[in-house]
């Protein structure tokens, strides 16, 4: 990641942490520094953070990216998971011993979404060495309602030579119509004829992740997967209007549970329950 040159760039930096700033007040407060930096000068150093993508200015605003905030985190997290000692634990995702696990509860599905996509991100740039990234829903309807994460998930994983391997409980024509986006190698997608773990509560409403030795669980309340089990059952052809209507559907409000195992054995268990749909290439050794 782009970190801020260090004098003036650093100084606008830090004067935007505390939120965003007009640019002629930001001006004002930097020309308070002693020696204190030019016009000219303090609008160059604004360009060019500008380009880095770490600073934006709208309306004459100043603020920090977002995105490279989420950057910035993710670099914090991925330095402190090298250099963690046992007795300095932070109680972060990452730093879960075996058998430990997370709950988050959220009421918006699309916040889920982002927080799960963080979890993801921070997990693929930790784990070295990680090959494949199991997962498994009722429907993949994230591919479908939030299709720009999906594919940028799908970029990235391809990257780093990790497979996305997407096992669904169902054939429906609008789960067969995703089948076109994977390629059939890096990004695989298995239809099953029936759900699984028909003897959990609301096992429709169960996303499920495998990520190494560790394993996400996403369990949406049961007004939600009636709704999409109804627009899965109703649909076969995803026009403007449709498509808005899942769009509703996934943005409304919802109780969702979010767990993270860390669970060797869980995850062992559950990758062999969805691996023998998937085809590896094997070695010429």
């Amino acid at each position: 990641m782009v970190f801020p040159a260090p004098g003036l760039a650093e100084k606008i930096v830090a004067a935007l942490a505390h939120g965003p700033i007009k640019t002629s007040d930001l001006i004002e407060k930097l020309q308070t520094e002693r020696p204190s930096p030019s016009v000219p000068g303090i609008y160059k150093s604004i360009r060019t953070l500008r380009e880095q993508k770490i600073v934006l200015v709208h309306k004459k605003e100043a603020v920090l990216n977002q995105s490279w905030l989420e950057q910035l985190q993710t670099f914090a997290l991925l330095t402190e998971y090298a250099y963690r000692h046992p007795s300095n634990d932070s109680g972060h995702f990452l730093h879960m011993q075996e058998g430990d696990r997370i709950t988050y509860e959220f009421k918006d599905p699309v916040q889920v979404d982002v927080f799960w996509n963080h979890v993801l991100y921070v997990l693929f740039d930790a784990l070295t060495g990680l090959d494949r990234w199991y997962a498994y829903a009722s429907h993949c309807w994230f591919l479908i309602a939030r299709r720009e994460e999906e594919f940028a998930l799908q970029r990235y994983m391809a990257k780093r030579d990790i497979r996305y391997l997407f096992t669904v409980g169902s054939r429906t024509p609008l789960d067969r119509s995703i089948a076109r986006d994977f390629d059939g190698v890096k990004a695989q997608y298995y239809m099953r004829d029936e759900p699984l773990f028909a003897n959990r509560p609301n096992s429709k409403g169960l996303v499920i992740n495998v990520i190494g030795d560790y394993v996400i669980e996403a369990h949406y309340d049961k007004a939600m997967t009636s709704r999409i089990e109804t627009f899965y059952k109703e649909n076969e052809i995803l026009t403007p209007q449709k498509l808005a209507e899942l769009h509703s559907i996934v943005s409304s409000s919802a109780r969702i549970k979010f767990v993270i195992f860390k669970n060797a054995a869980k995850a062992k268990r559950l990758s062999k329950m969805f691996e023998k749909h998937f085809y590896f290439k094997r070695s010429a050794n």
